[in-house]
């Protein structure tokens, strides 16, 4: 997969200076990487030695809903962007996250779990508006953010 992925972004790469910069770099790394797994592989493969064998617990199964959970949450975030615009989008994923990733759902906690994104928000409109002039999609659902 990870050959894939690098000879594809390879062949997408541009001949300008800032398409090297990052991407090239970036792919190359993913090039590296899948060179070292491979060879981890063969390495192991040769010296037969024996594999660990993964065991799904009911642990595990926690984790996998977590990530599961915090997938749609991304999703949906990716559906709503657009609509809502990207500010407060960002504020109700980053808080939804945060709510459901807080064990001790105390009145304390979920009000944490609200300020921090709010905060952050606030923080990265600042610095991407403000300093570095970054387009982020406004909202199209409703007329203030146009």
């Amino acid at each position: 997969v990870l050959f894939f992925i690098g000879f594809v972004s390879l062949a997408k790469a541009g001949d300008d200076v800032m398409d090297w910069a990052f991407p090239l770099l970036a792919t190359y790394f993913i090039l590296f990487a899948a060179t070292v797994l491979v060879v981890r592989a063969i390495y192991a493969a040769v010296v037969e030695r024996a594999t660990d064998i993964i065991r799904f617990s009911a642990e595990d199964r926690t984790v996998s809903l977590d990530v599961l959970t915090f997938l749609l949450i991304a999703l949906v975030f990716l559906l709503v962007m657009y609509g809502l615009g990207f500010w407060l989008s960002s504020f109700l994923m980053l808080s939804l996250a945060s709510i459901y990733m807080t064990q001790n759902r105390t009145r304390y906690n979920v009000a944490l779990a609200i300020a921090v994104p709010l905060a952050a928000c606030i923080v990265a409109y600042v610095v991407f508006q403000h300093v570095f002039y970054v387009p982020l999609p406004a909202a199209h659902w409703w007329p203030l953010g146009s």
